[in-house]
């Protein structure tokens, strides 16, 4: 495997999973966040992790991002915000420029200004557990890899009331979240807050190097 220098901007639940994947399996990562506490988390794990703002061109060459071989824009709260690192990153060089979104509208417009890919990340998880939850063996893992499982974890009772971020699952259970099924409505979301408040019903679709790690908890 060809070792490639990632980018990764904006440091949410799927940045940080996506930036801590790809450090896992042997690339170099650059990340960047404005929050500092977003890239605390994470400067033990990527080869560099710098706090600022993405949307200025200074800072992502300070930062060595055009240096990067593929670089991944994160985060889509902020369409304008996007198009604009966006639009830096084309100036830049960089040879592939990945982007996430929320929608097709959006979709079309990023590639339209430049991006090589553009992904839904919480469109494609949909179908993907769609189609796994249409599968009356969802109940066991799928396996995604030859080193990583999924699967579906009930809220556990003593995890009612408490965040994400209060439990740190990965830390506790070496269990990464993908998705959380809302007791609510059934949904499941990728679009979610480590600040999220768990809830009676609700279910986490997870993954972990552990192929039987569903084993240790009470369905």
């Amino acid at each position: 495997m060809e070792q490639k220098t990632f980018g990764v901007l904006g440091l949410g639940l799927f940045g940080a999973a996506l930036a801590r994947t790809l450090t896992q399996e042997g690339h170099d990562v650059i990340i960047m966040d404005k929050l500092m506490d977003h890239v605390e988390e994470m400067m033990d794990i990527v080869e560099q992790a710098v706090q600022g703002d993405f949307t200025k061109i200074e800072n992502l060459k300070e930062a060595g991002i055009d240096t990067c071989d593929i670089v991944i824009i994160a985060t889509s709260s902020q369409l304008e915000d996007t198009i604009v690192a966006l639009l830096h990153l084309k100036k830049m060089g960089v040879p592939h420029i990945i982007v996430k979104t929320k929608n097709m509208t959006y979709r079309e417009v990023l590639l339209k200004l430049g991006a090589d890919q553009v992904i839904l990340p919480e469109t494609e998880m949909g179908v993907r557990i769609g189609r796994e939850l249409a599968n009356p063996s969802f109940g066991q893992l799928a396996e995604l890899n030859k080193e990583y499982a999924m699967g579906l974890i009930q809220v556990q009772p003593d995890w009612i009331g408490h965040t994400l971020r209060e439990l740190d699952l990965r830390s506790t259970y070496g269990i990464n979240i993908l998705a959380i099924k809302t007791g609510s409505d059934q949904r499941h979301t990728m679009e979610f807050s480590p600040d999220y408040i768990l809830k009676d019903g609700d279910a986490l679709i997870a993954i972990s190097q552990e192929d039987d790690f569903t084993d240790q908890f009470i369905s």
